[in-house]
């Protein structure tokens, strides 16, 4: 990639704020230019070619696309890769600008000066598996990964166009037959679904060739060539040894036989390579440099952007850990078109890779160990007058807002029409930015973590259920598995210090919702404590934190006889509270200082009931309409609620007469260029 040449007539001088210098080559997907950034750095931009009737090679409507599509490219950690610096659109042809690294490509090497040996072969196999790692990580798949996609750099090996052939698909299902056939997978090859185990085959045959000159499967006519990958075994040429055997295994036809990436770099780092104290990837970006890993800072574990890995079955605890993207404030999620919500999120990002707890990479996140929850004090002054109006990203939405609020939206997901997206909020800023589809994303009361969970467990091919912990700062990410998928896990509740959270295990086994226990992740450890608990009646209903945060409650039951169960962390019953109606609340039911509880009333249709907690004891009730929505307390003398009844939907805060205090939204029933859809919010404690 070190050689350029003049521009020709028609290329661009200026592409957005980079000014154009040379020509570096000229691929199937477009054109790649070496640049200058405002700054005077170099920089390699990938302009698209256009499509036949002028379209873009990205498909109707592409620029919109386009951008959302590479917005998670930029957020692959940057080990053994060309970082992704921006994309954006000139002239209406979309363009990725990435980091320029200097040196020629493996094809032009091995072409050029025939195969690699011995430590040069094995530095080049660890930086791409390492790079590999890190794309997965991100919620990335490759797709084609090919000798002319890695970069013999002077600091090692890069990986670079990761994701563009998912950018690129235009039928934006995550199948069909996109790559260089000589390096596709078989499942690639028969039009289905494209996962991280396609990238580890690629892997195996671009080794292949690094070794010998020539791909497992040869080069001749394209018809021989399918039907070896398809139906004969791989010709390994002379590569024994632990990485002839790595490589074999990545060339199986199976894709479940084929390791994880970073499973296949563990296997070549060994011990050895490894000292105590490195995190994986950086331990593998030193190998691959040549040089020797340096050891992590005491106290500091390094965490990963969400993989899309199909690793072999873990146990409940687990987690991975490795560096993320710091300039990226949000982690790597994989997003996906509208249309193939379903489908694309088996092939596109929510399968994630799982370490072992206690490894040299692990550790969990750096945060203050959790102590004795201390009383929370009882606030209950009244809201004041909303001082801002903010509108939801992508939706009609508008939420009034004033600084002193002890309650602020933090996060949303949309469901429905042609748009499906979730969205959290800086807590600085306010800004709302994306998180990707289908995911419930839950933030902690200091700002400092959001909590991921997958909505469609089904969806997901992995045999668990995760979660995953991001920091926001920093992009740091810790994947933790919580239960097998038989078992799913719904509604994450912070407790009040951002030291744990807990969540809802439910039994789904059977087609309806039946909460059966709950975890509970310390964010210290990322250690995971399970608890079965007797749930007889719960018919669906969240486990939330009880008052003191030593004890969770769940509701039991329905109408007038359903009552509020409380139980220990090890989920043994401690007390009931019978006859108080349907405590279901979309944050929580009790109040912050625990002293009250709000529930359907069980005597009077549209009504919410504020209960004693101490002693089951009926403080008030007030009509709200027959119509509602019960999603907590504002504070301890004002609850919220949905008023579903109008069109737009009001989230209203009231007293515990049922007094209007103030209007939080204002949420039209029909979003998405009116289209029926739902839309989730959470509210985080400030």
């Amino acid at each position: 990639m070190s050689s350029t040449v003049p521009l020709r007539p028609g290329d661009p001088v200026r592409v957005g704020d980079y000014e154009v210098t040379g020509r570096i080559g000229e691929g199937g997907q477009g054109s790649v230019f070496l640049a200058r950034t405002p700054a005077g750095e170099s920089v390699a931009i990938k302009v698209l070619r256009p499509g036949p009737a002028g379209q873009d090679t990205v498909g109707p409507g592409s620029p919109d696309r386009f951008l959302r599509e590479t917005e998670i490219l930029r957020r692959v950690a940057p080990f053994c890769t060309a970082q992704v610096v921006e994309s954006g659109t000139a002239d209406g042809r979309p363009y990725i600008v990435s980091e320029y690294i200097e040196g020629p490509t493996l094809q032009q090497v091995v072409d050029a000066e025939g195969p690699l040996r011995t430590t040069r072969l094995h530095r080049l196999a660890v930086g791409t598996l390492t790079a590999l790692s890190a794309i997965h990580r991100a919620g990335v798949v490759h797709r084609d990964f090919k000798p002319s996609n890695v970069l013999l750099g002077r600091d090692g090996p890069r990986v670079i166009d990761f994701g563009i052939a998912r950018v690129l698909d235009t039928s934006a299902t995550g199948s069909g037959a996109i790559g260089t056939p000589p390096y596709m997978a078989p499942e690639q090859l028969e039009g289905g679904l494209v996962e991280p185990p396609a990238d580890l085959f690629a892997w195996g045959s671009t080794m292949v060739f690094a070794a010998t000159g020539r791909p497992p499967f040869g080069m001749d006519s394209l018809p021989a060539v399918v039907n070896r990958i398809l139906h004969r075994e791989p010709d390994l040429g002379d590569l024994q040894g632990d990485l002839g055997d790595l490589i074999a295994d990545c060339l199986s036809k199976d894709p479940a036989r084929r390791p994880a990436a970073r499973d296949a770099l563990l296997r070549l780092l060994g011990a050895q390579e490894r000292p105590a104290g490195t995190d994986l990837l950086s331990a593998g970006s030193a190998v691959a440099a040549g040089a020797t890993p340096p050891p992590s800072p005491p106290g500091e574990t390094s965490a990963p952007s969400p993989p899309v890995e199909t690793p072999a079955p873990a146990s409940p605890g687990e987690i991975v850990t490795v560096p993320g993207a710091a300039s990226a404030g949000r982690p790597g999620v994989v997003r996906l078109a509208a249309g193939a919500v379903a489908l694309a999120l088996l092939s596109g990002g929510v399968v994630y890779l799982l370490g072992r707890t206690g490894d040299a990479e692990g550790g969990g996140p750096a945060s203050p160990s959790a102590g004795s929850v201390k009383a929370v004090a009882e606030v209950t002054a009244a809201p004041g007058p909303a001082t801002s109006t903010t509108r939801l990203p992508g939706l009609k939405t508008t939420l009034h807002e004033n600084p002193a609020d002890p309650v602020r939206m933090s996060s949303f997901m949309y469901i429905g029409g042609q748009s499906t997206q979730s969205y959290e909020r800086d807590p600085v800023s306010g800004r709302f930015t994306a998180t990707g589809p289908l995911l419930e994303p839950a933030m902690s009361p200091d700002g400092r973590w959001t909590a991921m969970l997958p909505w469609l467990k089904d969806q997901t091919p992995q045999p668990y259920d995760f979660v995953r912990l991001v920091e926001r700062a920093s992009g740091r990410e810790f994947v933790v598995r919580l239960t097998d998928k038989r078992l799913q896990n719904y509604n994450p509740q912070w407790s009040s210090d951002s030291r744990r959270l807990l969540l809802t295990t439910y039994d789904n086994s059977s087609g309806v919702r039946k909460p059966v226990g709950f975890a509970v992740v310390d964010v210290a450890t990322t250690a995971v404590t399970p608890a079965t608990l007797d749930a007889e009646g719960a018919d669906g209903a969240p486990v939330m934190w009880a008052p003191g945060e030593r004890t969770v409650a769940l509701r039991y039951g329905r109408g007038p006889s359903a009552g509020l169960r409380f139980y220990d962390l090890r989920g043994r019953t401690v007390r009931t509270i019978p006859d108080v109606g349907e405590a279901y609340a979309t944050e929580n039911a009790i109040s912050p200082a625990g002293k009250s509880f709000v529930t359907t009333c069980p005597d009077v249709y549209g009504s919410m009931c504020v209960w004693d907690t101490a002693t089951g004891r009926r403080r008030s009730s007030f009509s709200v309409g027959k119509s509602f929505l019960t999603i907590g307390w504002f504070n301890d003398a004002y609850v919220m609620y949905q008023d579903t009844s109008k069109n737009p939907q009001q989230i209203i805060v009231a007293d515990l007469k049922g007094r209007t205090a103030r209007v939080l939204a204002d949420i039209p029933a029909s979003e998405d260029n009116g289209k029926p859809g739902t839309s989730v919010h959470r509210f985080t404690r400030r």
